[in-house]
């Protein structure tokens, strides 16, 4: 199995060690594991010019760099996206990638090998914020075709510091391990959901006499308006 880490700051405190501790539960199980942190691994934010999604998303300025990292999602089986909470949302580096793959939404032309995928959130605060950031995080999730997603989030009250110092480290350690072994069990059994089947028709419909002929044409190659489906 092949787990990718995208985690949305290089600094090690709370967020970055409950990772930690989600990847040692997938530890010595035949698992290929790859990480992507930012900003280091990508520094461009979205120009706005929408080129990905009206002309290609090799028009875009960043193509090179972006598609390396969609290289390396296709290939995931489990995704992991990993931010501490900034000023109520996740960080501006992972936002910004996040931007950069406008195109690969439902509504645009979704990869089909994400229909196949698991994905786990995480994400920590000093205070409050948690909540949103994981409605923001699925949304994103959701409308780039993955079928299950989970999330795990937790609010230490303390700034800067690492989970080994909070209070409750035990029950997050125990959390940890509980979910893990849930995400095990659903990568076993992988399968799309009612809402993806309901949103993805929905999208067929629209496509059937879309406005953007990319998308249209990239349905059409696909089968997808005939009755074919990426799941």
């Amino acid at each position: 199995m092949n787990i990718l880490t995208i985690i949305g700051t290089a600094h090690r405190g709370n967020t970055r060690a409950i990772v930690d501790l989600f990847l040692k539960e997938f530890e010595n199980k035949n698992n290929n594991f790859e990480e992507i942190i930012l900003p280091n691994d990508f520094q461009n934010f979205c120009l706005g010019c929408a080129n990905c999604i009206l002309k290609g998303e090799e028009k875009c300025p960043h193509f090179n760099d972006v598609n390396k990292i969609v290289e390396k999602i296709e290939k995931a089986d489990l995704i992991i996206i990993a931010t501490p909470v900034f000023v109520g949302s996740c960080t501006s580096g992972l936002k910004a990638l996040l931007d950069h793959l406008a195109y690969m939404w439902l509504v645009h032309r979704p990869k089909e090998s994400m229909f196949n995928k698991v994905g786990l959130i995480i994400t920590s605060a000093g205070g409050s914020g948690v909540k949103q950031t994981v409605k923001l995080l699925k949304s994103n999730f959701f409308y780039l075709g993955v079928p299950k997603i989970y999330n795990y989030g937790v609010t230490t009250m303390k700034m800067g510091g690492n989970y080994c110092d909070y209070k409750n480290k035990d029950k997050i350690k125990n959390q940890v391990n509980k979910k893990a072994k849930q995400i095990e069990k659903t990568l076993s059994k992988r399968k799309v959901g009612i809402k993806t089947k309901l949103f993805f028709n929905l999208f067929k419909m629209t496509q059937k006499n879309g406005w953007n002929k990319l998308d249209v044409k990239y349905w059409k190659d696909n089968g997808w308006l005939d009755g074919k489906k990426p799941y």
